[in-house]
Order: C-alpha cells, then structure tokens, then sequence
C-alpha cells in the first residue's frame, strides 16, 4: 500500500501564483504522489487555469481534474476528491499551502511503521515569506494523546493528512457541512476505532495572518459550533454534558473581536518561530 492520490481543492477566490506554488511543492516531493487529482469547485479564472493547463503540461506526475458546475463549498469539493481518487492512500493539500519537500515520504513511512489509518504532522505559519514562520502548531503524536485531545479541539492539521482512502470512506466520508468538514470527520473516524498518529516534524507551510483568524469568528461559526457538539453527542464522541461545555469553551474565541481572537489563538496554541 505505497500509491497516493493527493487531493487539492480550488476555487475562483484562490490566488493563482500561490496555487502554482503549493501545486509544485507537491509534484517536486522526495517521495512523487502517484496522482494530483484537482477538484474545481465552480468556474476558475482565467489565471487558474492558465496554471492548471501549465501544471497538467510540464509535470511527470498524472493529473485528473474534476470539476463541479458551481461552488460547493470545502466538504463537498473534498468528498468529490476522496470519491474520485484512484488509488488507496490520499493526502490532502491546501491550494495556498506549501509541503515541505520530504512530507509524502515521511508520512508513508510512518504509516508504514504504525500500521495506523492517518498520519498528520506540525505546520508553520507565515504572514508573506514561508521561510519566516511566526508560528508553529504542533500536535499531540500518540494515538491515546491524539484521541484525547479530540474531545475539545481538533487534533490533526488538516493539510498534513495521509490517509487510508477505505477508513474515510467507511467513516462516512466528507459531508457538506458549513464548516469544520474535517474535524468532524476525524471524530466519525475515531470513533470507528481507527488510528491516528502524528509525526514530531512540520510537514506543512500555512498562509496564515488577519484573514485566517477572521474566518474563524462570527455567529455563524456559533451556529456551526453547536450543530458540532450535538453530532458529537448523538454519535458518542463526547456525552452530552461534554458537548455543552465545548460548545461553550469554543465558542467564545468565536465571539472575540478578531485581533483579541487571533491573540488567544496564538498564545494558547502556537509555538513561536520554527519548529526546532
């Protein structure tokens, strides 16, 4: 079980010199994924896909686009992606992130090594230069640890994930929710008793700054929050008292204005400059 589809999904809001980057990063990696498999979600610009056409051209790797008439939102594109992948481990890219070159190969190894149904890793974040992160998320590496910290907060960074394409899929797979696709995925997966593990290593470069805090706020957010912890609740994730002092616990970083909210992110789950 060594071939992987790398699942990216792109929109007409993503910035096309940014996916070229994240696009390379991946088709340059030590260990090359067996399939780039694309999933446009909604028209693209003109400018996305010049950097499509430029990528699909010039690359050794195969490139399987698929394509959705009109936006459909993270977990729907996702779901699409993990349905079309051709082979039986997919990892997940984000089209403005960065894999640090030796991601696909550590991963696989650790995959191998563990047995485990999901590998994830650290990621820096950075503001303009990816070679100076301001901070770092890590993650806890034990499966116990991992499933733990579950029950509050997510514990996988999302564009560090190899996975068993099988374990999704009988999980349930993506579903078109508004937000936090891939937190509750991981709990259906987790409560199906499959493994996580995560590697000590940052695996992933993330755009980060005002705009990514700001996505992060809203009463929007609140509803999605608690239509969480009651998914959590009904499936057995979490008991119900569980659920509703998450509910509140997470709900006021959502409420902050965003300044305040970035600060608490960043103070209370990062670690500064680069993972040493």
């Amino acid at each position: 079980m060594e071939n992987i589809s790398v699942v990216v999904c792109v929109y007409s809001g993503d910035e096309a010199g940014e996916f070229e980057t994240s696009l390379n990063s991946i088709v340059s990696q030590t260990h090359p994924p067996d399939e780039l498999l694309i999933v446009e979600d909604g028209p693209l610009t003109s400018a996305l896909n010049e950097t499509l056409e430029h990528i699909e051209s010039t690359v050794e790797v195969p490139v399987c686009r698929v394509r959705h008439a009109e936006n459909r939102g993270h977990g729907a594109a996702r779901r699409t992606g993990i349905d079309n992948a051709n082979h039986e481990l997919v990892a997940i890219h984000d089209a403005d992130d960065i894999a640090v070159p030796e991601r696909l190969e550590w991963s696989l190894e650790k995959l191998k090594a563990t047995d485990a149904d999901l590998v994830g890793g650290y990621i820096e974040e950075f503001d303009t230069d990816p070679n100076e992160p301001y901070a770092v998320r890590e993650v806890p590496c034990e499966p116990e640890e991992i499933r733990e910290m579950a029950k509050l907060r997510s514990p996988v960074n999302h564009t560090t994930v190899l996975a068993n394409r099988e374990a999704i899929l009988k999980a349930g797979s993506y579903r078109p929710v508004g937000q936090m696709e891939d937190y509750e995925l991981w709990a259906r997966m987790l409560v199906n008793d499959c493994k996580f593990v995560n590697i000590p290593r940052v695996l992933a470069k993330v755009r980060a700054g005002d705009d990514l805090y700001s996505r992060r706020g809203g009463l929007d957010h609140v509803r999605e929050e608690w239509r969480l912890q009651r998914h959590f609740a009904t499936v057995g994730f979490v008991s119900s008292p569980r659920a509703g002092m998450n509910f509140i616990v997470r709900s006021i970083p959502k409420l902050l204005p965003n300044k305040l909210r970035e600060g608490m992110y960043t103070t209370l789950f990062r670690q500064e400059g680069k993972a040493q």
